[in-house]
């Protein structure tokens, strides 16, 4: 294959990266057996501000320098003069004495803000367990279920101690305040409204006077 072949495949391939990745995307082609000169096509040369005529990048010369063109180099980072953050690779072809190179220079700095931006308003604080509902029996159903699991018995093997703990739990989370909410809990629990208010009485008289540990 002649370097014209190469030329026109590399070209055909070169455009077809630009349309799809767009105008952030610069796509060119360089002659390495001519580094002065070596960019023949570029598109999207706004991304760098470089032209057809112009010399290799910086670590173009220097892997030519140091001959480390017998691999691609996939996926490494640069910056521009003004500081647009570019993600590259560059792919080498040899045929012959014919060598090319087709690179790929695509100007991230957009996403990174947009990235800082979103990463800025995810962030929380503090963590709270929360969880939203479009009924509010189903927010009770879900606390009865948390309180069963707290206790870890069936309402039919509860004593008064595990009817108090359900009842202080919910409580605590606000169970209570949802409308016939001491109802449910009451029926749940197999016991009566009043002997909730009761439960509740007593978890207050112990809030204010605590029993000292022994």
């Amino acid at each position: 294959m002649n370097k014209k072949e190469i030329i026109e495949i590399l070209e055909r391939i070169a455009a077809g990266i630009s349309q799809t990745f767009g105008n952030d995307c610069e796509v060119l082609i360089s002659d390495l057996n001519n580094p002065d000169n070596s960019i023949i096509s570029i598109y999207n040369g706004h991304v760098t501000g470089r032209k057809v005529g112009d010399s290799l990048s910086e670590l173009g010369l220097k892997a030519m320098k140091e001959k480390h063109v017998e691999h691609d180099l996939i996926n490494y980072h640069a910056k521009t003069k003004d500081g647009r953050l570019i993600k590259c690779s560059t792919f080498h072809i040899k045929s012959g004495k014919h060598w090319l190179c087709l690179g790929i220079n695509y100007d991230y700095t957009n996403l990174a803000m947009a990235h800082a931006t979103l990463e800025n308003l995810f962030k929380v604080e503090e963590s709270m367990k929360d969880e939203f509902y479009a009924n509010p029996n189903e927010i009770l159903e879900g606390m009865i279920s948390d309180a069963f699991k707290l206790v870890g018995k069936p309402a039919s093997l509860m004593n008064k101690e595990d009817r108090i703990k359900v009842v202080k739990y919910l409580d605590e989370r606000g169970a209570l305040v949802i409308q016939k909410g001491v109802q449910i809990v009451a029926e749940t629990l197999n016991v009566s409204r009043y002997t909730i208010y009761n439960y509740l009485n007593e978890i207050n008289e112990e809030k204010k006077h605590p029993v000292e540990s022994k």
